[in-house]
Formats: C-alpha cells, sequence, structure tokens
C-alpha cells in the first residue's frame, strides 16, 4: 500500500533541509568573516545567495502548510511566486553591476507577493475551526491583506500615487487592519468553543448506551486526520477494517 502524503512530505523535508543548509552556510561563513577571513566579493554573493534561498524556502515552507486544506490553491501560487522571486533574486546578485530595467520594481513586487501568501497561508492554516464568526473574521482578514498588497504593488510601480499624502494614509490604515484582524483571528480559533465540544456530554451518553455507534466527535477527528494524510476517510479505516476482517476469518 502506498503511502499517503509522501509527495508533501518530501517538499517539507526539502524546503527544512534548505533552509538549514543555507542559514548555517551563511552563519559560517559570518564567522570566519569576523575571525579574519577576506570579505571578498564572490564570497558575499554566496552568503546573499544562501540567505535568500534559506528565506524564500521558508516562505514556501508555509504556503506549503495548506496543501491538505481546499486553499491549497493559493499555497501552490505562493510556492511558484515564491521560487520566481528567488530566482530574479539569485539573478540579481550574481548579474550586477549590469541590472534590467524594473529590475528592483519586479523585486520588490516579488517579495511583497510572497508576503502576502505566506501570510494568508499560515492564517489559513491555523484556523482549521471555522463557524459564522470566524469565517467573517476570516473573509475580512484576507479582504485587508489583499487590498493591502494591490496598494504596495501599486506604490512600487507609481512613484506620484506613493507620494501622494492621502494615498500612503489609506495604505497605513488597510495594513494596521490586516495586522489586526489576522492577530485576532487565530486566538478566537483557539479561543471560541466549538459545536462538538458543546455537544460532547449528550454524544458520550449515547456512547454509553450504543457503544457501537459512531459518534459525531470521533467523526471530527477520523476527518481531519484524514485532511493531514490527504486522503478519504474509508482509505484512513481500510486497514483497520482490512486487520479485523482478517482476523475474523481466522478465528472461522
Amino acid at each position: 500500500m502506498i503511502k499517503p502524503h509522501t509527495t508533501l512530505q518530501t517538499l517539507q523535508r526539502v524546503f527544512l533541509c534548505t533552509i538549514i543548509v543555507s542559514f548555517s552556510l551563511s552563519a559560517l561563513y559570518g564567522i570566519a568573516v569576523l575571525l579574519g577571513a577576506n570579505a571578498d566579493t564572490i564570497g558575499s554573493q554566496v552568503v546573499a545567495s544562501t540567505l535568500i534561498v534559506g528565506s524564500y524556502s521558508l516562505a514556501m515552507l508555509c504556503c506549503g502548510s495548506v496543501f491538505n486544506k481546499p486553499e491549497r490553491t493559493l499555497g501552490v501560487v505562493g510556492v511558484v511566486i515564491g521560487a520566481l522571486s528567488m530566482l530574479w533574486s539569485l539573478w540579481l546578485v550574481w548579474s550586477e553591476p549590469t541590472m534590467p530595467t524594473h529590475a528592483s520594481e519586479i523585486l520588490f513586487s516579488g517579495i511583497t507577493l510572497t508576503t502576502a501568501c505566506t501570510f494568508a497561508s499560515l492564517l489559513l492554516a491555523a484556523t482549521s475551526y471555522r463557524d459564522a464568526l470566524l469565517r467573517s473574521l476570516l473573509g475580512a482578514t484576507l479582504v485587508f491583506v489583499a487590498i493591502t498588497t494591490g496598494m504596495v504593488l501599486l506604490s512600487i510601480w507609481s512613484f506620484l500615487i506613493a507620494d501622494n499624502d492621502l494615498f500612503g494614509r489609506a495604505l497605513g490604515i488597510a495594513l494596521i487592519l490586516a495586522v489586526v484582524t489576522g492577530t485576532i483571528t487565530p486566538i478566537v480559533g483557539v479561543l471560541r468553543p466549538k459545536a462538538d465540544q458543546q455537544s460532547a456530554p449528550g454524544q458520550a451518553d449515547d456512547q454509553a448506551i450504543d457503544p457501537y455507534r459512531l459518534d459525531a466527535v470521533t467523526a471530527a477527528a477520523l476527518e481531519s486526520g484524514a485532511r493531514r494524510q490527504g486522503v478519504s476517510v474509508a482509505q484512513l479505516v481500510a486497514p483497520v477494517l482490512d486487520t479485523g476482517a482478517t482476523h475474523e476469518t481466522d478465528q472461522h
């Protein structure tokens, strides 16, 4: 039987190993410079490259946190944007001093989009339980993040708009609202009592009366486990059912 979720686990390991190696190399080079080694241009470019790869790998790892959720499209988009931005950043590091037209605008646009996708992915991953209130908060946060991202991109590509005082105030308000709602939403999700927890006493009584009945709490746990592994509930419990059937056959 093929192990579920192997691709995602492999991708996460690649990102984690890349982060560890990149930051370790940067740290070792920094220590070597402090101990008296010559910090030549090539060495500086190597350090910058390792930091870029490590930082973008961390962002892409965060985007991958929603691969098991219905919002996996956002995670895929974030990984693609992060990878393209990382390649562009590396190309700029090694192509100096010949900088192409609008190089800085493209660079900062990629950083902005990668940051927005990373923030949204972490927020969606942190709010697995969503009732009406949490869905409203989550939707408002994503709207504020989208507005802030659009305004930042507009300011990157248009200096006339960026110098406008009214635009700066509006951008500050949108950014504050995005940060505040993005901070409040996962906290409310943790503190807010879940519907299955409220109904747990009654379900426990039903389970005591009929121990073979599948209660809502167990059903929710099975569904959550299946989502984490990227399989259906039937595929998740299939090994248990196969084992039980085999045991009954042996007894007969």
